[in-house]
Order: C-alpha cells, then structure tokens, then sequence
C-alpha cells in the first residue's frame, strides 16, 4: 500500500509502511491499558509530547481542533502520551487550556521507530496496525490536507 500523496505532500518524515512491532502498551487518564495491537481496525494518531516542550505547546492547538473535526468518527483514535509519565502534571494542563485530548503515559518501552530522540513527534497508524506517517517537530495539523489525509485513512478497508 502506498502513503496517501497528501502524506507526502506535507512531507511527514515518513518511514516504510510496516507493523509497529513490538505491540505498545500505554495507560489512560484511569490507569486502563491501551495496546495499538487492541486498536487495530482503527486509525491511531499518537503525539509524544511533555508540558515543558515549546513546540508540544505550540501544536496542541491545531491538534485540539483537529481531534473535534473527528468527534463523530469512530473510527480514528488519538493518543496524547506525556513522555515525562506524570499524568496528573498532563491533565491539569490539558484542563488548565481547555483542550479535549485523551492523555496516555506509556506502560511498555517505546520503540525507536515510534519515538526518536525528538518531542514533539507525531506517528500516524492506519487500520491495519501499518505506520503510515511520522512526523519529528511541531506542526499545524488543522488543515484540510491533514483532515482529508485522516479521513481518507478512516475510509479504507
């Protein structure tokens, strides 16, 4: 399968479209498990970021947004993952700007391909559990490429 051309239009660094292996484990806001391999079947956008990163701060904005253009579709998920692991530190944050964005700490190691060494990044996952984007550095993610990007990704089988 081949990256969306929008994808590529917005240059996302994106790597070979392949499983993420090993499964990642994260921990919701209730300390519930989240497994990508349990997501499957949906489109997952995961942005690593910390409360202390400029650039995190700078993007959750357009990412705010973008998750409320997908609220009535069930078929995409995002992850906001505080890589410091201090969800009640996120949370607050997140209360404190009004944003509705699901926060996560990771439960299991993040894999290099998921997480470099540079916050904020973005990983985009199709259906099919495949990375179809990653992206290192912030971002306006409120645009129509992205939307259409995303929803085209929600339609495919």
């Amino acid at each position: 399968m081949s990256i969306l051309p929008v994808l590529m239009y917005l240059t996302f660094a994106v790597t070979a479209v392949k499983p993420v292996t090993p499964d990642v484990v994260f921990l919701d806001e209730n300390n519930k498990e989240v497994s990508l391999n349990a997501l499957k079947g949906k489109v997952v956008f995961i942005n690593f970021w910390a409360t202390w990163c400029p650039p995190c701060r700078e993007e959750l904005p357009s990412i705010h947004k973008l998750k409320q253009a997908f609220r009535d579709n069930n078929k995409i998920v995002f992850l906001l993952v505080d890589i410091d692991g201090n969800l009640n530190k996120s949370k607050a944050f997140m209360k404190k700007h009004q944003y509705d964005l699901p926060v996560y700490v990771p439960k299991s190691p993040i894999p290099s391909n998921l997480l470099g060494k540079a916050i904020p990044t973005t990983v985009i996952i199709d259906k099919k559990g495949r990375m179809v984007g990653h992206i290192e550095g912030g971002m306006d993610y409120y645009t129509k490429d992205v939307i259409k990007g995303l929803k085209d990704l929600t339609e495919q089988l």
